[in-house]
């Protein structure tokens, strides 16, 4: 799945006031192109609040996602970058510098992409070149290679 995210996918140097307004800000982009409902943004956030930072798969990144039935409407991933890094109370692994949104809409065709994410977010020095892309279209050039390495 790695191979259809484009540019409009990435948004780099995002700041943002807390954890929660980084969700926030990295969802927006699949509420606008009706990807994702407001209920999805509120149930990952909720989750969160219930749960734990437990998004945070460690090396500074955190997946955002939901339930699919929370209101996920298409598959979909996005990539922002947060400039500086937000704390989500994962003491080993923050700050977080890069948010991964995903929208599933079941249980099984977000598991491609998972592995491919693994393959490359495994190592924290993909990570930091990815955080530390200027533009979109750097990051995006970064994830490609990476992914054709992996």
């Amino acid at each position: 799945m790695l191979e259809n995210v484009t540019i409009n996918d990435i948004e780099v140097n995002v700041q943002a006031a807390d954890w929660e307004d980084a969700i926030r800000k990295s969802a927006q982009p699949l509420l606008e192109r009706d990807k994702i409902e407001e209920r999805y943004v509120d149930a990952m956030i909720d989750a969160v609040h219930r749960v734990g930072p437990y998004i945070v798969l460690g090396n500074h990144v955190a997946l955002a996602h939901a339930r699919p039935e929370c209101g996920a409407k298409e598959l979909s991933v996005f990539f922002t970058t947060l400039n500086p890094g937000i704390a989500f109370g994962n003491e080993n692994f923050d700050p977080v510098t890069l948010i991964i949104t995903l929208a599933a809409i079941d249980e099984d065709s977000h598991l491609e992409l998972m592995g491919e994410l693994a393959g490359i977010l495994m190592d924290e020095k993909n990570v930091m070149r990815l955080v530390e892309s200027k533009t979109s279209e750097e990051f995006l050039t970064l994830l490609q290679k990476m992914r054709d390495e992996d």
